[in-house]
């Protein structure tokens, strides 16, 4: 049994897992407070499922890319139910989870899924994913030009979600590109990867652990005089 969190973007999730299939999900996706919301919804969970949180068997979060306090705020959280409660972590990247959802709602063996992050400015985050969520291309941050999927095989069709894909639509036509407005990042598409790398015993120290931010945040200079 996995407690799963997921606070890369502005949706704040969390859900509940039991032998592979998510018992219980909350989610708070419009104008979500990740610092204020994240431990009530644990509670919530917890309450409506009548489980005692000791008897969880792991902790499982979304590890970055993304929103630089959202994956604070989700790391904190989950190192410190680790430590007080001496349970395993396991991180999972947050674009390979996204496409795992995006494959899920759009199954298709001829995509290549492209998760994207806005990552302010003209950059994004993204990766590439097979319709099983094996690794094309590692997640990375890039300034969108029309020709950054150029490289990709013509005979595979790119499916393009997540919130840097407006984005994307303003520079990337073709026959062969497609777009996914409707999947969110959401904790119940993490449940079959945290599994799996639960049952392999592919943990993450909670001690050492830090998300993967990609690049640094974006801090704007004050524009006050000294």
């Amino acid at each position: 049994m996995l407690l799963l969190i997921e606070t890369s973007s502005p949706v704040c999730s969390v859900a509940l897992s039991s032998n592979g299939h998510v018992k219980a999900l909350r989610e708070i996706s419009v104008n979500a407070n990740h610092a204020s919301m994240l431990i009530p919804m644990i509670e919530e969970l917890m309450k409506e499922t009548l489980t005692d949180i000791q008897a969880l068997d792991g902790i499982a979060l979304s590890s970055g890319p993304g929103s630089y306090t959202g994956l604070r705020i989700g790391a904190a959280t989950a190192k410190g139910l680790c430590y007080s409660l001496r349970k395993p972590l396991i991180t999972l990247d947050s674009l390979q989870v996204l496409a795992w959802g995006m494959s899920r709602n759009r199954p298709d063996s001829q995509f290549v899924y492209c998760p994207s992050i806005d990552a302010r400015r003209d950059e994004i985050y993204y990766g590439l994913f097979n319709n099983e969520g094996a690794v094309v291309k590692s997640s990375a941050n890039i300034i969108l030009t029309s020709g950054f999927l150029g490289d990709q095989p013509s005979d595979k069709k790119i499916i393009i979600g997540g919130s840097g894909a407006l984005k994307c639509r303003q520079v990337l036509v073709g026959h062969t590109i497609e777009y996914d407005l409707a999947t969110v990042p959401s904790a119940c598409w993490m449940v079959t990867m945290a599994e799996e790398k639960f049952r392999k015993g592919d943990l993450d120290n909670y001690v050492s652990f830090e998300p993967n931010y990609i690049k640094p945040a974006f801090i704007s200079s004050s524009k006050q005089t000294p």
